[in-house]
């Protein structure tokens, strides 16, 4: 894999220390993040925000994300509770063995049976803590330094 986006409508890492955009790292390998860096989310004081603003946040992640889609080798995408079935319906888009979801303990039997429902069975699978914001970040760390995922 030498191009791969980085997709969650949370953000990577504890802080947000890695912009969103085009990374190059060695080898030629570069990475596309798109995050949700307006401070709405897993780490918003009064609660995590509706199902409703999760869509909106996703779609217009989604729509940057088309912009690059086919000069990518693959798609890793968080998974969460408010944004599951319409990061999964906009994966559809994708072959499954281009997409890796990342996704935490919180409903995972549904999440599990959304992706299989909707034919991404084959895609790849990361157990990740509540908002993914570590695994992401780890993720992305990883590809960069040795070009894989894991």
């Amino acid at each position: 894999m030498k191009k791969v986006a980085f997709v969650t409508y949370n953000s990577l890492g504890s802080e947000i220390s890695i912009p969103s955009g085009w990374h190059d790292g060695p080898d030629g390998r570069r990475a596309l993040l798109l995050q949700n860096i307006k401070g709405e989310g897993s780490r918003q004081k009064d609660g995590a925000i509706g199902a409703e603003k999760r869509r909106e946040q996703i779609c217009d992640l989604w729509i940057e994300l088309q912009k690059f889609l086919p000069e990518l080798d693959h798609v890793v995408i968080y998974v969460g509770a408010n944004g599951l079935e319409f990061a999964i319906t906009l994966a559809l888009q994708l072959p499954a063995s281009k997409v890796t979801f990342v996704g935490c303990n919180c409903g995972l039997a549904f999440k599990k049976d959304i992706i299989q429902v909707a034919g991404l069975a084959e895609a790849g699978w990361v157990l990740c803590e509540c908002g993914g914001h570590r695994t992401m970040e780890e993720l992305y760390l990883n590809f960069m330094g040795t070009g894989k995922l894991r």
